[in-house]
Formats: C-alpha cells, structure tokens, sequence
C-alpha cells in the first residue's frame, strides 16, 4: 500500500497588529480671535427647522509645540454643535474632537464644542483671559491629524512643557 501523505495543517499568519498612534500636544498661544454668526431661510424641501445657522469662533495664533514645522501660524475654528448637548451624544461613537489640516502659510484646526459652552467661551475671550489653546492627538500623517483632545487655557502648566524625546 502506498502511503498516504497528510495534509499539512495551514499554519496562520501572524496579523501584524497596527502600532499606537504617537500622541503629540500642540500647544497654540492665542493672538487674536473673531466670532461670526449667520442665519438664512433653511431651502431644503421638507426641514426640520424653518432657519439655518452657523455660529463659530476663529482663533489665530503661533503654535508653540512641537517646533520645526514649516510654519506656526495657526487658525483654529470651533463650531458649537447641537449634536454634542449631552442628551444627544450618548448614542454616538466619536474617532476624534477635531482635526488638523497642515497648508503651506498656515495649519488649520477644526473643532466642535457643545452648544451651550459658547457663551462661557465668548464671555472668556472678552475678557481677553483665554491665552493658550493645548490640543493634543495624532501626529502629523499626510498633512492631516486627528485630535483626542483640546482645552482652552488662561495659563500653560509646567506639564504643558514637558520636553518631549524627538525634539
């Protein structure tokens, strides 16, 4: 009788698991600021409201950390967003709380906040106390990052300085 041969048992391969996002601050000292409103007749055929608006906050100012960019002129946008109240968010699945975008004269962050917190904001900007914008997410990918995070700040910590290995 001829022997038979076994099959050999297919092996797996290894899934080569996608390395951790390296996190990085960028921290924003603020130079100027402007808020911009705008309501229109909402045109869609059947709309949920009568009106459309759109409010948001543009910061300007020079990116601090990390250092070495081509530039660290920095434009940052805050829309405040209804879907953020927090009755409503409990049912989404968020990938970030903003982004940034690198140009050649400048980077741009987008960011939304919940509704009701444009008032304090303003109110903070008025009185000329909010100084520093610290955001912190992905590093710089094809000109583009995903933030996880971002506060508004009267003044950095020594935390918000701590010498990071790469620069």
């Amino acid at each position: 009788m001829a022997a038979e041969t076994k099959p050999k048992p297919v092996s797996k391969k290894a899934r080569r698991r996608k390395p951790p996002e390296e996190i990085v601050d960028y921290i924003v000292e603020i130079e100027d600021w402007d808020f911009g409103y705008w309501l229109a007749l909402n045109t869609l055929r059947e709309p949920l409201d009568p009106y459309y608006e759109h409010r948001h906050v543009q910061l300007k100012g020079r990116m601090l950390r990390p250092t070495g960019l081509k530039t660290d002129r920095v434009e940052i946008s805050i829309f405040p967003s209804m879907s953020l109240m927090e009755e409503r968010r409990k049912d989404l699945k968020p990938i970030a709380v903003g982004s940034l975008e690198v140009y050649p004269e400048r980077i741009d962050a987008n960011m939304s906040i919940p509704q009701d917190a444009l008032a304090p904001i303003l109110q903070m900007l008025i009185a000329g106390r909010f100084k520093f914008v610290v955001m912190r997410g992905a590093k710089f990918r094809y000109r583009s990052a995903r933030l996880v995070s971002y506060s508004l700040q009267t003044r950095l910590t020594e935390d918000d300085f701590v010498e990071d290995a790469t620069d």
